[in-house]
Order: C-alpha cells, then structure tokens, then sequence
C-alpha cells in the first residue's frame, strides 16, 4: 500500500494535458452527471490561463492532483478546481492541495473563498471549513455555493466562533 506523502508543486504548462485528463477521470468517476459529462466533452479543459494559478501532487514523480485558486478581486478568490486521480482518492491529497492553495492565497492577502460545488464535494468543503451559503445554476443544474473567511484562520482549520 501507498504510504509516500505527496510533493507539492505550482503546476507548469508542461502540466497541462494531464491536469486535463485528471479532471476528466476525477470527474466521470464521481458518477454524478455521469451522461450528461459524456455528451458534453467541451466542458472538459483548462485554460492556459489557470495553470499559473495550479498547484500540482505528485506521488513517484506522477501527477495524481490539482488544485486551482483564481482571484476574482483584492481578497477574494475562487477555488475553481480540485481534483484527484480516482486511484489516489482517500489519501487527504485533496485535503493536502487546498490547504497549501489557502495558505498561499492568504499570504497573498486573500481574505475570502468562494467554491461552486456538486453534490459528491460538499462534505470535503465543509470538513474544512467552508459553509453552505447558497446555491448557484451551472450547466447541470443547482450546485451547493460555499465560502470560508480565511483571513484570521490557520490554513485548512475550521473557525471557532465564540458563544
């Protein structure tokens, strides 16, 4: 069994055509919108753009995982990517690329994410922290809207209110 931890990287353009195809396993293998993905490959694809906003895991030199954050203003960003090759899922990499996406955004002086998710996601948001606050359309219906303030957090740990 796999025990290696995972590098993390920013990804490169070199990155590109496997971050795809990643997004593509990861994203079949949820079986949520299963058909509706099959019929539509277009929605399939990075921007060029959005790799100098990627981090990478790599596990014996593969990569296995992306994370994406894109800015949207001064302190607020979007996580608009997180996925993980499904033959590495429940190993915390996930876990792992968000928390160092967060940890740079914050460094950066984002204060705010905000991620679009589908149903099969939202308990991974949540576990770090992020809360339900909202829902939005997208191309395959409604997806659960969520947003942390991560400002006065430690990356990846859920703020304790006080009372």
């Amino acid at each position: 069994m796999e025990t290696m931890q995972p590098t993390i990287r920013r990804a490169t353009a070199a990155d590109h055509e496997r971050l795809e195809a990643l997004q593509r396993l990861a994203s079949l293998a949820t079986g949520e919108h299963h058909q509706e993905l099959l019929d539509n490959p277009a929605v399939f694809g990075i921007a060029a753009e959005n790799i100098a906003h990627s981090l990478v895991a790599e596990l014996d030199g593969e990569v296995v995982g992306f994370c994406t954050v894109l800015p949207t203003s001064a302190d607020v960003a979007e996580v608009d990517a997180v996925f993980i090759d499904p033959k590495t899922w429940r190993r915390g990499i996930g876990r792992m690329l968000l928390i160092e996406a967060e940890r740079r955004a914050a460094q950066s002086g984002i204060r705010t994410l905000g991620v679009t998710s589908g149903g099969h996601a939202v308990s991974f948001y949540q576990a770090l922290g992020f809360r339900l606050s909202g829902t939005e359309m997208t191309d395959f219906g409604p997806a659960d809207r969520l947003t942390k303030d991560i400002g006065e957090t430690n990356p990846g740990q859920v703020a304790h209110r006080a009372g």
